[in-house]
């Protein structure tokens, strides 16, 4: 049995996919199974995953016509036939740190579902972290009434966990985002357990922060963050990116546990849930321009080395 089934889904970002996939076949825990999960794929995605395939038998690909909104049920179908302990996911057009697989696994040890921190990279070169504490009743009442903080390559939960769920991935209704009505089905389930990790495992390149560019403009800033990451310059930072993370997520911890008594007025009540609503949103925002600061110091605008 391997360790992770690796879920990537595509559909139109071309040869963004290749370096995402490889940052996949990077990760520092190689027993994997790689889910590419096509959704109406050009020729253009089906020669590179080919391509790529030859050379990785833990590659497979799953070639399906175009479904409906983003092929969740696609996706779905795939882990049917899952083999991994744990299931992890990555975008088409995001890069995964080496430690990925690693991370989720350790947090999953003692949780049903799971991520890691997510850095969020603006089109300028601004990075932005996504910090979470899913074990807060207040951050889940964000999270229900339509709030994401954990982008789809930063997630992952044990395949016993996804195989309970009564429904698992289904076509999600306008307008809210796949994942978040993914993890919105985990969130509903008595008694699963959430781990909210502190160490970044994941560059995400929001597409819509992106409609201006074009594809070209996109790989160029992929690849220039890939041999970042790749560099020593990454590896000599990471560990102090990783602190300062840890530390602005037990700041977050404490500040949403003070909130906690508020939490089912704060997802239900309009009126009555406005208040813990606001100063719940002010402590993540604090914590986050903090550290998008520090990181703004740290860290090369355009991801050179």
């Amino acid at each position: 049995m391997p360790v992770a089934t690796v879920v990537l889904p595509t559909h139109d970002h071309g040869p963004l996919l290749r370096l995402s996939l490889r940052t996949v076949q990077e990760q520092t825990v190689e027993d994997i199974e790689i889910f590419v999960i096509g959704d109406g794929v050009p020729d253009e995605t089906r020669a590179l995953v080919a391509e790529i395939g030859r050379g990785d038998p833990r590659i497979r690909f799953f070639d399906n016509p175009k479904g409906p909104r983003n092929g969740e049920i696609h996706r779905h179908a795939a882990l049917a036939e899952a083999r991994g302990e744990i299931v992890c996911y990555q975008s088409d057009d995001d890069l995964w740190c080496p430690d990925q697989v690693a991370g989720l696994r350790d947090l999953l040890s003692a949780a049903d579902f799971a991520h890691t921190v997510s850095l969020s990279v603006a089109p300028g070169g601004l990075v932005t972290p996504w910090i979470a504490t899913l074990e807060s009743g207040m951050l889940r009442a964000f999270m229900f009434r339509g709030s994401n903080f954990v982008p789809l390559s930063a997630a992952g939960h044990t395949l016993a966990a996804y195989r309970a769920l009564p429904f698992g991935w289904r076509t999600t209704p306008r307008p809210i985002w796949t994942d978040l009505y993914m993890w919105q089905q985990f969130l509903e389930q008595p008694g699963l357990r959430f781990a909210s990790g502190s160490r970044p495992g994941v560059f995400n390149f929001p597409s819509p922060a992106r409609r201006g560019s074009t594809l070209a403009d996109r790989l160029g800033e992929q690849e220039r963050w890939y041999a970042f990451l790749s560099s020593p310059g990454w590896r000599e930072r990471e560990p102090a990116v990783s602190l300062r993370c840890a530390e602005a997520t037990r700041r977050l911890r404490r500040r949403l546990q003070a909130l906690e008594p508020f939490a089912a007025s704060a997802r239900s009540s309009r009126i009555l849930g406005k208040v813990p609503r606001r100063l719940g949103r002010e402590a993540w925002a604090r914590e986050t321009r903090s550290l998008t600061r520090w990181l703004a110091s740290e860290l090369p605008a355009t991801g050179s080395c």
